[in-house]
């Protein structure tokens, strides 16, 4: 099952600074490459969705609440 990531990444961006999306990616980037997937700073803001997978998704939420500091809601 697919998930959209991409509102996680629209909170990241109101709760954090100018370069969370690069440095959530950084965070991520071996579980993005190990399943093939290529995402930018620019592609995701650039993107209406964003489907990945549920534990995909999951990563993706732990790194931005870590980095913003706040739990995602």
């Amino acid at each position: 099952m697919l998930k959209d990531v991409k509102s996680v990444f629209d909170w990241a961006r109101e709760n954090g600074d100018a370069n969370i999306y690069d440095r959530i990616l950084v965070k991520v980037m071996p579980a993005l490459l190990s399943k093939d997937l290529r995402l930018t700073a620019e592609s995701i803001q650039n993107a209406a969705s964003i489907e990945v997978s549920q534990e995909m998704y999951d990563l993706i939420v732990q790194a931005a609440e870590n980095l913003v500091g706040v739990k995602y809601v």
